[in-house]
């Protein structure tokens, strides 16, 4: 889709993967950066990263962006991604989700229209980091940072965003598995196990 950006945001500490790279780590025999990439590459015209150390994906020949105020979580990777998004809307995801569905992605993106965004609700609450983002809401983020409100889930609250509920999600993919993400050692271990390999 040539209008459409795919951001991976790759900026967090993982502190309880140890401080282990999230977006390095093998899922089904791959990096799950590169499992995440790919998806990307079949469903976004343009697709970036964002992180403030660009040296484990310089080989991945992918534009790497910083953080515009470091230090903010996703929210500001968000805000990052829509600075420098090329098109008028990006699809956002984190760097430790290994099971991100094209389907939904490209739904999501065809739902849009004039709304500010298109966010996936599970039965756990809404998804913010499997979403399709207008670019020109990047100006309605700092405020929300200079106020220290990163929550993602808040930030959408303000916004004229399209919910999806999951009956409108499960046509297009297992919601189980495509809003899993890596947290912890455990959680890789599940991943793997999904995936039929290391």
């Amino acid at each position: 889709m040539a209008g459409l950006t795919g951001a991976v945001l790759a900026g967090g500490k993982a502190r309880r993967m140890g401080h282990v790279n999230k977006a390095l780590v093998t899922v089904g025999g791959a990096p799950v950066i590169d499992r995440i990439l790919d998806r990307l590459a079949e469903t976004c015209g343009h697709v970036m990263v964002v992180a403030n150390d660009p040296e484990p994906y310089r080989e991945r020949g992918i534009a790497v962006v910083p953080d515009a105020v470091p230090g903010h979580g996703a929210l500001g990777g968000l805000h990052a991604a829509l600075l420098n998004a090329p098109t008028p809307a990006v699809f956002v995801c984190g760097c430790d989700m290994p099971f991100i569905s094209t389907a939904l992605i490209r739904h999501l993106a065809h739902m849009l229209g004039p709304a500010d965004a298109v966010v996936p609700r599970d039965g756990y609450g809404l998804q913010p980091l499997h979403a399709v983002y207008a670019a020109r809401i990047a100006p309605l983020i700092p405020p929300f940072l200079m106020r220290g409100e990163l929550r993602m889930e808040r930030f959408v609250a303000s916004l004229d965003a399209r919910i999806l509920p999951p009956a409108d999600i499960a046509p297009y993919a297992e919601e189980a598995e495509i809003f899993f993400n890596i947290n912890t050692p455990a959680d890789l271990d599940q991943a793997r196990a999904k995936s039929g390999m290391v």
